[in-house]
């Protein structure tokens, strides 16, 4: 039964992998202003130069590029292929 829910298990992480690479897109090619809103932060005040200085400090520090995502359902559906497949020659 184990073996089995670890197979359902990588099935699911493939998917969401491959759902995040088709959506996922560059930080550079995103406006901040779409950034900032998901921040919760009002940026119709800022000037054009203020936010891509607020772009470049997010991309270094913050939280705003989402396209490594692919990479963490990788890995977790290649793990849970892995155990599946040593749990059923187990």
């Amino acid at each position: 039964m184990f073996s089995w829910l670890m197979l359902f298990a990588s099935g699911v992480f493939a998917f969401l992998a491959y759902d995040a690479g088709r959506l996922s897109s560059s930080a550079r090619d995103v406006p901040y202003a779409l950034t900032a809103k998901g921040l919760g932060q009002d940026v119709a005040h800022v000037s054009l130069a203020e936010q891509e200085k607020r772009k470049q400090y997010n991309a270094r520090f913050g939280l705003g590029d989402l396209s490594q995502s692919v990479w963490l359902f990788g890995i977790l559906s290649a793990t849970c292929l892995a155990v599946a497949t040593y749990s059923f020659f187990e």
